[in-house]
């Protein structure tokens, strides 16, 4: 610790190499005040990272449903797409009433609901930060006089950032790895929306693109660059396409992660449960990565271990994975939740080894955001089925890495999604409307 900040977050660069080992391998950045939720040694108890100051610009209340605008290319100057994607991207869509619990759930999965991430609107003039707790965006920085002239319509990037004293509160030196894995989760949310919108996106990850549109936005040392999506010309006719689906907006209201704790009914999930899945990673906005699938409760499938690559799914292996599951699921000598009730477990992998050897320690946000990415389609597409997905990091990477039969030394696991019909829980939420 240096001045009461923890270590990973004091430098420049926040994402060391040794990160793998300590945060991917070993877990050892994690504090034991986690258990209790007291905040992490040095952290202090003060809520951290408040929106900028400057004008408030109210978005138009989000449509209930997500499609393209009928006759016309979908562009950010409608106020009604504009406020879908945000809404829908990284908005407030659950209420959570019960006492003592978390209340607020945004669109995308956060650990403990911290939600470190931020989304900002860049435009040529300006940059425009969303605040989804007021559903409103707040113009940070302009190069013109007027503030009719400055104009979030004309936004050409949607840019992701992250404060990690949020999410260090709890975690601790854990926090860059659960930050990164949000802001990829996040980067997967808003390509999804804007391909429902019928707007087109190129998601990036080039370093220098990235601290170049976030030149004088962000407060020194509180807030960390992580990706971006550049916001294309639609295209007139999209043609058909099996996914997003045609209902994402309730697919979207309905995501969950399941209770406090996850224990799933024992029983068997749709087949179109893995249809969906194999839709929506083809769909997902990076192709570097493979998925791997332990499944033991699924209509129409054996139990087995499935890959999906290059938009394909094939069988490795049958039998149950049970065993397997529990090998990888461990937690300091214990299994981390009840696997035996899953309908299936996904294992997002990416090629470490390449990565470090072309962009060094910068592979560890790249890779985290290519995997966040696939991860939250997954979610989205469990959520079609009536499924909760828990992204959960209790998961032993060397064991994974060994039963799924990656590269030694290049393949590396960065999530473990588990799935399955969630009992009901004690918690009782209602929709946020704007």
């Amino acid at each position: 610790m240096t001045d009461g900040t923890p270590r990973s977050l004091a430098g420049e660069n926040p994402f060391p190499l040794a990160l793998w080992a300590e945060a991917v391998y070993s877990r050892r950045a994690i504090p034991a005040t986690l258990a209790t939720g007291s905040p992490a040694p040095g952290t202090g108890s003060a809520e951290p990272g408040l929106l900028p100051h400057g004008p408030r610009l109210p978005l138009a209340p989000p449509p209930l449903h997500l499609a393209p605008t009928p006759g016309s290319p979908a562009t950010l100057a409608d106020p009604a797409v504009l406020s879908a994607l945000l809404h829908y991207s990284y908005g407030l869509l659950q209420h959570d009433l019960t006492p003592g619990g978390w209340p607020l759930h945004r669109a995308v999965a956060s650990a403990r609901c911290r939600y470190p991430s931020e989304l900002t609107l860049v435009s040529p003039t300006a940059a425009f930060r969303f605040d989804p707790l007021h559903h409103q965006l707040i113009m940070q920085t302009a190069s013109v006089t007027s503030r009719q002239a400055a104009d979030p319509g004309v936004s050409r990037f949607a840019v992701i950032t992250s404060r990690f004293a949020r999410t260090a509160r709890l975690y601790g030196d854990y926090a860059p790895r659960l930050c990164a894995q949000e802001a990829g989760m996040l980067l997967g949310a808003v390509h999804l929306v804007a391909a429902a919108l019928g707007l087109r996106t190129r998601p990036g990850q080039d370093q220098e693109t990235l601290h170049g549109l976030c030149a004088n936005l962000l407060p020194a040392g509180a807030e960390h660059p992580m990706g971006y999506l550049e916001i294309l010309r639609p295209v007139k006719h999209p043609g058909d396409r099996s996914w997003p689906p045609p209902d994402l907006a309730s697919v979207l209201r309905a995501r969950h992660s399941g209770a406090a704790l996850f224990d799933p009914e024992p029983v068997l999930s749709p087949k179109a449960l893995l249809t969906d899945l194999g839709a929506a990673l083809a769909a997902a906005p990076f192709t570097d990565f493979s998925c791997h699938l332990l499944v033991q409760r699924v209509t129409g499938f054996s139990p087995g271990h499935y890959v999906h690559s290059d938009g394909h799914l094939r069988q490795v292996s049958d039998g149950d994975p049970q065993t397997s599951l529990e090998q990888i699921g461990q937690t300091e000598g214990r299994v981390s939740m009840n696997f035996r009730s899953t309908a299936c477990t996904a294992y997002i992998a990416v090629r470490r080894g390449a990565a470090v050897a072309r962009y060094g320690a910068d592979a560890f946000r790249r890779l985290h955001l290519t995997a966040g990415a696939a991860a939250h389609l997954l979610c989205v597409a469990a959520a079609r089925q009536g499924l909760a997905a828990r992204v959960h990091n209790g998961y032993d990477a060397a064991a994974a890495e060994r039963l799924l039969g990656l590269a030694p030394g290049e393949e590396t696991v960065l999530f473990q999604v588990a799935i399955g019909t969630a009992r009901p829980g004690a918690a009782f939420r209602v929709p946020v409307v704007f």
